[in-house]
C-alpha cells in the first residue's frame, strides 16, 4: 500500500510540473522520451500512451550524461538574478559566470565573490560560483584548430578558456551579443544549447549571420522572456522589485520539421530552469513565445524612447494628452506590422491581441507600475552608452519594410534617439567609431 501511495504522489507532482504542461495533448515542443516519441500516435486509436511517470523517467535518461555545468554570459541584472535563482536549487548545478571585462572581475572580488538579492526587505546571499574572464576572439585559424581539438581530446578543468560549453545562458544587452558570443564561439558545438534572455528582437538572425553561419555546426537555441522586476544598487547586489514569470521556448533547427529533435543539453537546461521556483519558468511553443516577445517589444518601443527623448520617469507619460496621442500613433504603426507578419498568419486572435486599444492599456499599466523608474534607454543615454534602439524600434521598422509597410513615426523616433545617443557620447567624451546596422 505504501508503494502505491508513493507512486500516486509522484504522479500528482509530475502532473503539476511545468515541464509537462498540456500533457494530455503532446506537442512536438515538449520533452520527448528516450526513443524520440511524443506520446500516443493520434492516428492509431489502439496505441497505448506510457504513463506520465514512465515518460518522465525516459526524459531523465536522455539527459543523464549531459554535463550539468551552466555558464551565464552577462552579469547584469538579469544574469545575476538567474544565477542567484539557480544557486538556490537543492543539488544545484555548477554555475560559471563569464565576465567580459577586467573591471567586472575586479568588482566581483570587491563584492565578496557573491551575489546578493533583496526581496521584500530580506537579503539573501549566494556564493560558490566559478568565475571566468573571457578573452577577445581568437584569430579564425586558431579558433578552427581549437574546435578540432575539442572534439578529439578529453576535456579537463585545467584550461577553462578552451573547455566545451554545453549549457549557456546569454543575458548581455542585445547590441553586445555578437561580440560576447565571438569570445566563446570556439567552445560551442552543435550539441551545445544557448538560451537568450534579452530585451529587443532580431538578435538570433544577427548571431546566425556573424557568429554561426554554418547550420551544420550551429548550437541549439532557446529563447526566454522574463517579466520579473530587477534592479541593482551596486555590482552583484540586486533588488527583486516585482514578481513575474519566465517564458521559455526551444527553437527548432528547421521550422519545416514536423517533429524536430532537440539536443539533450536543451532538454536539461529547460528542465533546470522550470524547476527553479523563483524564476516561475514555463515552456511555450515558439509561436506563443513570439507573441509574448512582440507584446513586450511594443511596450518597450513606446516607453523607452519617449522617456529617453524627454528625460522623464516612466510615470510622467501618464495623464499627458499630447503624449497619449503620440503613444497611439506609434502603436498604430506597430500593430499594422505585427498583424501582417508572415509567421503569425493563421494564428488565432492575433488582431485582437495586437489591437491598438489593448496595447495602449498595457503601455499605461506598465508605466503606472514602474512610475518611479527610469527606463533602461534613458539610463544608457544619461551614462553616454549605446542604446538598444536598433533591436526595439529598429526591429519594427525592418520587419515593416520587408512586407512593404513604412513606419514613418517609428523611423523618426529611432533617429532622434540615435542623435541623442551621439550627443550624449560627445558630452561624456567617449565618442568612438562604431559599427552601424543602419547607415541611413
Amino acid at each position: 500500500m505504501s508503494q502505491f501511495l508513493l507512486y500516486q504522489l509522484v504522479n500528482n507532482l509530475l502532473q503539476n510540473s511545468p515541464i509537462f504542461y498540456k500533457q494530455r495533448h503532446r506537442y512536438w515542443w515538449s520533452a520527448p522520451d528516450a526513443d524520440g516519441n511524443k506520446g500516443r500516435d493520434t492516428n492509431d486509436p489502439d496505441s497505448e500512451k506510457p504513463s506520465l511517470l514512465v515518460r518522465y523517467c525516459r526524459a531523465q535518461r536522455r539527459t543523464v550524461n549531459t554535463p550539468r555545468r551552466i555558464y551565464i554570459l552577462g552579469a547584469g541584472n538579469i544574469g545575476g538574478f538567474v544565477a542567484h535563482s539557480l544557486a538556490g536549487l537543492p543539488h544545484r548545478p555548477p554555475i560559471t559566470l563569464l565576465l567580459p571585462s577586467q573591471k567586472s572581475l575586479t568588482s566581483w572580488h570587491e563584492q565578496g565573490e557573491s551575489i546578493k538579492l533583496t526581496t521584500n526587505g530580506l537579503l539573501d546571499t549566494k556564493s560558490n560560483f566559478d568565475v571566468s574572464f573571457v578573452r577577445r576572439p581568437r584569430p579564425p585559424e586558431e579558433a578552427s584548430a581549437v574546435q578540432d581539438n575539442l572534439h578529439s581530446v578529453p576535456q579537463s578543468r585545467d584550461d577553462p578558456q578552451d573547455e566545451i560549453i554545453h549549457n549557456l545562458i546569454v543575458t548581455v544587452k542585445a547590441l553586445n551579443t555578437v561580440d560576447a558570443l565571438r569570445r566563446v564561439a570556439h567552445r560551442l558545438t552543435r550539441e551545445s544549447c544557448i538560451l537568450f534572455i534579452q530585451n529587443g528582437m532580431g538578435v538570433i538572425e544577427e548571431v546566425n549571420d556573424k557568429v554561426f553561419p554554418d547550420p551544420a555546426t550551429r548550437p541549439q537555441y532557446m529563447l526566454g522572456v522574463i517579466s520579473h522586476g530587477i534592479y541593482h544598487t551596486k555590482p552583484f547586489t540586486l533588488v527583486h522589485s516585482g514578481y513575474g514569470t519566465t517564458a521559455l521556448a526551444m527553437l527548432p533547427r528547421n521550422i519545416e520539421e514536423v517533429k524536430p529533435q532537440f539536443e539533450p543539453s536543451a532538454l536539461y537546461l529547460l528542465r533546470t530552469m522550470t524547476r527553479t521556483p523563483v524564476l516561475a519558468a514555463v515552456g511555450f511553443a515558439p509561436t506563443d513565445l513570439l507573441q509574448l516577445q512582440l507584446e513586450k517589444l511594443a511596450v518597450n518601443a513606446v516607453i523607452n524612447p519617449l522617456t529617453a527623448l524627454m528625460g522623464c520617469l516612466n510615470g510622467d507619460l501618464l495623464h499627458q494628452p499630447s503624449i497619449s496621442r503620440v503613444i497611439r500613433l506609434l502603436l498604430a504603426e506597430i500593430c499594422v506590422v505585427v498583424q501582417s507578419l508572415p509567421e503569425l498568419q493563421g494564428v488565432l486572435n492575433v488582431k485582437v491581441r495586437f489591437d491598438i486599444t489593448r496595447l495602449e492599456g498595457q503601455v499605461l499599466s506598465i508605466a503606472n507600475k514602474t512610475a518611479a523608474n527610469k527606463s533602461s534607454m534613458l539610463q544608457d543615454i544619461n551614462q553616454g552608452r549605446l542604446t538598444e534602439i536598433e533591436y526595439i524600434t529598429g526591429y519594427i521598422i525592418r520587419r515593416g519594410e520587408e512586407i512593404g509597410i513604412q513606419c514613418v513615426l517609428n523611423y523618426m523616433v529611432k533617429h532622434m534617439i540615435k542623435t541623442k545617443e551621439r550627443l550624449a557620447k560627445e558630452k561624456h567624451g567617449n565618442l568612438l567609431p562604431t559599427e552601424s546596422r543602419d547607415p541611413g
